[in-house]
């Protein structure tokens, strides 16, 4: 997910877009890759809810969609906030998701590890919170 931030942003400063455009870029390449997940994985990443989530394989499903309007939305000047806002209060709510099944040691994507999982997934869901909240949301 670093590698993907930063390198797409990196590319498209290299390339000479602007520092915050290219900023929303590295936005765009990480949620549109996370975003598709849900599409092919939707019943393993809804075993990672809580038991008591209504629904849990529609949500996830539901979720993709919405990180890929959102990424795409950060690119519209527009939209920018709204969507910037969005995705950190997506970001928000899918932090005890990850929590849960880490402790619960949820076999999918590194949660088996349990808790030490966390050690990894919060810090670079802070890193993506930060950058989405400066680059998306923090306009002059």
């Amino acid at each position: 997910m670093v590698g993907l931030l930063l390198g797409t942003a990196g590319i498209a400063r290299l390339v000479g877009v602007e520092a915050t455009l290219a900023g929303r870029i590295g936005i765009v390449a990480v949620f549109a890759l996370t975003a598709i997940g849900p599409w092919g994985k939707s019943d393993e990443i809804a075993a990672t809810h809580p038991a008591w989530t209504p629904a849990r394989p529609k949500i996830v499903v539901l979720s993709g969609w919405l990180e890929l309007a959102l990424a795409i939305l950060v690119l519209v000047p527009a939209h920018v906030k709204i969507a910037g806002g969005a995705l950190c209060i997506f970001l928000g709510l899918v932090s005890p998701v990850n929590v849960h099944a880490a402790i619960k040691r949820i076999d999918f994507g590194g949660h088996r590890a349990g808790p030490r999982y966390l050690w990894v997934r919060l810090p670079l869901q802070l890193l993506l919170l930060g950058w989405t909240y400066w680059f998306a949301v923090r306009l002059e």
